[in-house]
């Protein structure tokens, strides 16, 4: 009798093991990833926005982006359940923008109702698997003045290549399309205020 239970035992763990059922390896945990870098830009601008009072609103994204990479087919859009970013593409756009605006740019950050005031959104975080392999990043962008006029309405584009399949690839091909999104942004910011060198 005590041998029959024995036989059983041993052929139910035997079953579990060929099934996969826990014996084998602990399951995948998710990777976390940044944009790559901010690159640094060729031309300085000279602080162009020297003293000009700015309103950048908080940064909003598509609800599609969140934490969980995306790829995009066409219309099919799509998620990667283990490739997360550290934080949303939201947040990266929003650190971004302050840094080109208020660093490089040199305009002054204030929540003053009257001033000009910008909203930003990110429409595109994504990679595009075909027809090429590219970074798509797009952001859209409406600066009012302190009547609510609008002085600039326009969305930046951006693809980059992405050079193979490695995640790693994909965040520093995404954070290339991102610094020149911006930068293109802090352009059309400051042609739009009419900002001069000093």
């Amino acid at each position: 009798m005590r041998l029959r239970a024995r036989l059983g035992i041993g052929a139910l763990f035997a079953a579990l093991w060929a099934a996969g059922c826990g014996f084998s390896n602990p399951p995948a945990e998710p990777r976390y990833f940044s944009p790559g870098p901010p690159q640094l830009s060729e031309s300085d601008p000279t602080h162009v926005g020297e003293r000009a009072p700015l309103r950048l609103r908080r940064v909003r994204a598509a609800a599609y982006l969140r934490d969980r990479m995306v790829w995009r087919r066409g219309v099919e859009i799509g998620f990667y359940d283990l490739l997360r970013w550290t934080e949303s593409p939201a947040r990266f756009a929003q650190t971004r923008i302050e840094d080109e605006l208020f660093q490089r740019r040199g305009f002054v950050r204030t929540s003053q109702a009257g001033v000009p005031s910008l909203v930003v959104s990110v429409d595109a975080f994504d990679e595009l698997l075909a027809p090429a392999h590219e970074a798509s990043v797009v952001l859209s962008a409406e600066l009012v003045d302190g009547q609510s006029a609008t002085l600039l309405d326009h969305s930046y584009e951006v693809r980059k290549p992405i050079a193979g399949d490695d995640p790693r690839q994909v965040a520093d091909a995404l954070g290339a399309a991102l610094d020149d999104a911006v930068r293109q942004l802090g352009e059309g910011v400051a042609q739009a205020l009419g900002a001069k060198p000093l």
